[in-house]
């Protein structure tokens, strides 16, 4: 089975304000916000660049107990959430890095939001084969096995930017959760003088969130607009390789409750909240054991378990080698075993109680 990458490029309006421009404040969920601090613009240019790119790279940055794991899973979330392909997500810690080769090896084929958290201390863990071993599989990972080509998305979780390896940091966007007074210099030198104001600026608003609880910005004759640290919001400068702004990020849970794929991203032992057994049992009544079965294999191959037989998995790889050596019109193809796309609208409803 061929994973579709095709993307539907969202419409990004770049939030640029023109000086004495007043901010615009809108709502999330009925939680006021200034509209350029919107973390969902940013996923949408990490979404648009990915249609160009196949692995895309991002550094989430910060000293410990700032967020870096909390908003890698809000970015992961909202990245499945938004993408018009589907995205499997993955959390790894620094122990999967260091056996990188293993890890990528066993991934079914399908697009993968990937994160290794807390990875600060690779170089210090590892020799420096290990660490050339990690940077060859970095360039090979969007050819998972198989031969299956994908997107990927990796995100690196550190302490302070020059932690991993030149190449490993080398990113195509970055978040940072705090900018500590050692990494002024660092950062300096990364963005250009023109951009130490913005540091410093955000090293204020970082202090105020979390001594006053709180972190106000000004919306000219009207006075501040303040959001109150984590209720929801925390502050962050997003880097996109051109402009570095402030943006707010909420918990996953804060914008969906439950997210069955978020909720399957790393190796803790996910707790059903309802009978699996009454799930089945409706699930095949209204669609019948065939049809369900099929639609829960194509579930969890996009969120990277492939459950298809020994067979189909076999078909699956031999028809991939037809599609990168030979030019195959996939329509063409549906046709010829008398497939063809369908719109279709859910008329079923949940069993009353859910």
């Amino acid at each position: 089975m061929q994973v579709e990458t095709r993307v539907i490029k969202p419409q990004v309006r770049e939030f640029k304000m023109k000086t004495g421009e007043i901010p615009t404040v809108t709502q999330w969920k009925s939680e006021p916000m200034i509209r350029i601090h919107s973390i969902r613009a940013t996923v949408k240019e990490i979404l648009n660049q990915s249609e160009s790119l196949d692995l895309i790279k991002i550094n989430i940055v910060g000293n410990q107990s700032t967020g870096k794991t909390t908003l890698a899973r809000t970015l992961g979330h909202l990245i499945h959430s938004m993408s018009e392909v589907p995205f499997a997500v993955k959390i790894f810690s620094k122990d999967e890095l260091l056996d990188f080769q293993n890890t990528i090896s066993k991934l079914s084929p399908t697009n993968y939001v990937l994160v290794f958290d807390d990875v600060s201390f690779l170089q210090a863990l590892t020799s420096k084969k290990q660490i050339e071993i990690i940077k060859q599989g970095i360039t090979e990972i969007r050819h998972l096995p198989g031969g299956q080509d994908v997107k990927i998305i990796l995100i690196f979780n550190t302490h302070y930017t020059k932690s991993l390896d030149k190449y490993i940091r080398m990113a195509d966007f970055e978040y940072y959760s705090s900018v500590g007074s050692e990494e002024i210099d660092n950062l300096n030198d990364k963005f250009g003088k023109a951009k130490s104001r913005k540091l410093t600026e955000f090293r204020k608003l970082f202090k105020s969130a979390t001594g006053k609880k709180k972190f106000s910005f000004k919306l000219g004759s009207k006075g501040l607009f303040t959001y109150k640290y984590k209720n929801p919001f925390v502050p962050l400068l997003f880097w996109n390789g051109e402009s570095l702004r402030v943006v707010v990020s909420p918990k996953r849970e804060w914008i969906d409750k439950i997210c069955s794929i978020c909720s399957n991203s790393d190796k803790s032992m996910v707790e059903s909240d309802i009978s699996l057994d009454d799930l089945v049992k409706d699930f095949n009544f209204k669609f019948g054991i065939q049809t369900a079965k099929t639609a829960v294999k194509i579930k969890l191959f996009q969120s990277g378990i492939n459950a298809y037989s020994k067979r189909v998995q076999q078909a699956m790889k031999y028809l991939e080698k037809y599609l990168t050596t030979k030019t195959i019109n996939l329509e063409e193809l549906a046709t010829s075993y008398n497939m063809t796309e369908k719109e279709v609208q859910l008329h079923k409803k949940l069993p009353e109680g859910l």
